[in-house]
């Protein structure tokens, strides 16, 4: 596909100049990722194409490690001896941030939802613009924690997305309606396989990872020999796994990746596949573990 092509089709200025040589070095990348012979995942052009990775990283994968990893958590999930070979959790809608660094709070609202639909078979859409404009532990748009954000939440009304609607943007901290759900806290997670196996029995969990360029450019397929690194810059919610892969849903959009998720080889090295056990997963807490998330 041409640059001319690219931006037609994503409704970019086509005669931007600047763009184009983003988009050309774009493509010098994920021709590389497709030659790799040892790679299974394909590569391609998208939305994100005509940026730099350092304006795509300061778009969106600006998660910010603030020192909140000492808040209190809730216990946590016991390590099951006996786990099942493979999950698949794609049971609510892929959601989309925007040019806002609010990962964290899409990270922590999609596992609420995602619990909360598990438990009740009801779907509910939960405002993470609320997050965004009234947790001021975190930052907004310029980043936070999950597990921050689901200590501010605990034993709060958690609002509709119809009556807070996201602008991904910062804004002032309003009121809305009460979707009826609320939580405690948060549960931490073993930071090994078999811990986040064991807590995906039950359902999403929110995990922190540090992307690369491989996540702007990925397609399809499993992400085979994935960094390692001890580091974070992005929340996305871990929904599933197979023998040897993750399943991780993103907030990027449908139009990314596999219809918004992205599969990726698991690993022990270092702090995990793109960081994923730098930082322990969290899980919500409910109030009623029966009837919330």
């Amino acid at each position: 596909m041409t640059y001319e092509e690219w931006a037609a089709q994503y409704g970019f200025n086509g005669a931007d100049d600047v763009m184009k040589s983003n988009y050309d070095g774009n493509v010098v990348e994920i021709d590389a990722l497709n030659a790799d012979p040892e790679q299974t995942a394909t590569f391609d052009v998208n939305q994100f194409s005509g940026m730099t990775f350092a304006e795509f990283s300061t778009r969106f994968l600006n998660l910010v490690d603030s020192g909140e990893t000492d808040l209190p958590a809730l216990g946590e999930v016991p390590v099951l001896e006996n786990r099942a070979s493979d999950i698949d959790w794609d049971v609510t809608p892929v959601k989309n941030q925007g040019s806002c660094g609010s990962c964290w709070a899409f990270g922590t609202m999609g596992s609420i939802e995602h619990r909360h639909k598990v438990k009740t078979g009801t779907t509910v859409d939960l405002a993470e613009q609320q997050l965004v404009d009234c947790d001021k532990v975190s930052h907004g748009c310029s980043g936070g924690l999950p597990t921050a954000a689901m200590n501010y939440l605990a034993n709060k009304d958690i609002f509709t997305t119809a009556s807070y609607p996201y602008k991904a943007a910062n804004g002032a901290c309003h009121s809305g309606t009460a979707s009826g759900v609320k939580i405690t806290g948060h549960q931490s997670v073993d930071k090994t396989s078999s811990g986040l196996e064991s807590a995906l029995a039950d359902g999403a969990v929110t995990v922190i990872i540090k992307a690369d360029a491989s996540f702007q450019h990925y397609k399809s397929g499993v992400l085979q020999n994935p960094p390692t690194p001890c580091g974070l810059n992005h929340a996305v919610l871990a929904t599933g796994y197979g023998s040897d892969f993750w399943k991780i849903k993103n907030s990027w959009g449908t139009s990314w990746g596999e219809a918004g998720f992205i599969r990726f080889a698991k690993s022990e090295a270092g702090c995990g596949p793109f960081g994923l056990f730098y930082k322990n997963p969290s899980v919500p807490l409910s109030v009623n573990a029966d009837v919330q998330v």
